[in-house]
């Protein structure tokens, strides 16, 4: 099955969870994240609003002793983060996103929230196809660099292999509502 045989079919099957399901494993998603040393030890951190099903990391903004920042896709197509100052706007393809604030550089995040369609064992993710977090986080294509990457995800979204492509950015650790995944070998280790 193609990359996008994959999204498409595992998109069709998160956007059926009910609410409620979604909420519940959104809170043990974000207990585990608050015990991570990872998250206990950083201090900026970006986030995103789940979207059809997504895990959603929106409740940390404003509630747990952090400075969040949120992602924001510009008219050019990349993206950027933002330090929420004021109300939130609707973004391209149904997303939420502020509708100002101060700008972040990635490279100044400690930590960042990775949303996700399907995450394998090794850290290799499949976005949602534009790219947008790839761009964001290149530079750790070249060796270990800040943020550390933290992908979210319902456990049936987390499959044995997914074929990464040259440009595909690896997550340092994968949480689900089953718990955490580290994978080895560490990243910049390999």
């Amino acid at each position: 099955m193609s990359p996008d045989d994959k999204r498409q079919e595992m998109l069709e099957r998160r956007s059926t969870l009910p609410e409620s399901l979604v909420r519940e494993s959104s809170s043990t998603v974000l207990s585990l994240l608050e015990g991570l040393p990872e998250f206990r030890e950083a201090e900026l951190i970006a986030a995103y609003v789940g979207i059809r099903g997504e895990i959603d990391p929106s409740a940390l903004v404003g509630s747990c002793g952090k400075r969040v920042a949120l992602p924001v896709i510009l008219p050019d197509g990349e993206l950027e983060f933002m330090l929420a100052a004021g109300p939130m706007a609707s973004g391209p393809f149904g997303t939420s996103q502020p509708e100002g604030g101060d700008v972040v550089q990635a490279a100044d995040l400690d930590l960042a929230l990775v949303p996700l369609v399907l995450a394998d064992v090794s850290g290799n993710r499949i976005g949602h196809g534009r790219g947008y977090y790839d761009r964001a986080f290149s530079s750790r294509l070249t060796g270990p660099a800040p943020p550390v990457l933290v992908g979210l995800a319902h456990g049936f979204q987390v499959v044995p292999t997914i074929e990464p492509r040259p440009w595909d950015v690896r997550l340092d650790i994968v949480l689900t509502d089953e718990g955490i995944l580290r994978p080895e070998p560490p990243i910049g280790e390999d």
